[in-house]
């Protein structure tokens, strides 16, 4: 067992999705519980994701930074997967938002688990959290996150990395002061909390600050919240 950020439990012995004959088995118990969010967006929630296109994921190349970069662009085993997610910002008072956490859950297959159920491997979610801080009211903001291609290759299962882009989905979370104010995915599933299960893995999604990208769009995201110095 595993503990999400706020304590769910996930349950590692079920896959992505739910089998045929556990879907038919829980049809009932749940037909009035898929259409719910799996963390209502409250009424007057100061981020809000802006749908449809609230998240895309795409493959982009580092940046050239000097030296030798040969790989660069040569295949999409090369690139690396950008996470950007648009959403409003509405303070409850006065014209910025002080501090927003935005923690995201990328799909990926581990072919190397053990435990795996098959040849698809192990159901997992490459997780990550950035705090942005002072963002001013606006109708549409944006903020990144990014996976390294070793990453991609490594966890994209039997499709590789090109699974992350047109299969596996991404599901954001926006927190203030602690508490989750709304969420989206990048994939409509029938299941709103489809990330649940996975196993998560921490540690592999980057903040644009420890990404080749640091410098790149700089007016385009709010500022990142760094870590406490001693």
């Amino acid at each position: 067992m595993f503990d999400l950020w706020w304590g769910l439990k996930l349950d590692t012995s079920m896959s992505f999705l739910a089998t045929e004959l556990k879907q038919r088995c829980l049809i009932l118990l749940f037909i009035g519980i898929t259409s719910i969010p799996a963390f209502p967006q409250a009424a007057d929630s100061p981020i809000k994701f802006i749908a449809p296109g609230a998240v895309t994921a795409t493959f982009v190349d580092a940046p050239s930074l000097g030296g030798s970069n040969n790989s660069s662009g040569s295949s999409r085993d090369s690139k690396w997967l950008k996470i950007e997610f648009r959403y409003s910002v509405t303070p409850t008072k006065g014209d910025y938002v002080d501090s927003v956490e935005f923690k995201v859950w990328v799909e990926g297959r581990d072919l190397a688990n053990t435990n795996a159920p098959g040849d698809e491997g192990a159901a997992v979610a490459l997780t990550g959290s950035v705090t942005y801080v002072n963002i001013p009211t606006s109708k549409e903001a944006y903020g990144v996150f990014y996976v390294h291609p070793s990453t991609l290759t490594r966890y994209g299962g039997k499709g590789g990395s090109s699974d992350f882009e047109r299969k596996f989905d991404v599901h954001v979370a926006a927190l203030v002061g602690g508490s989750i104010v709304d969420n989206v995915d990048k994939n409509k599933e029938k299941d709103p909390a489809w990330f649940q299960p996975l196993i998560p893995i921490a540690g592999f999604v980057c903040r644009q600050d420890q990404s080749p990208f640091l410098l790149a769009d700089l007016n385009r995201y709010p500022a990142i919240k760094l870590p406490a110095t001693q």
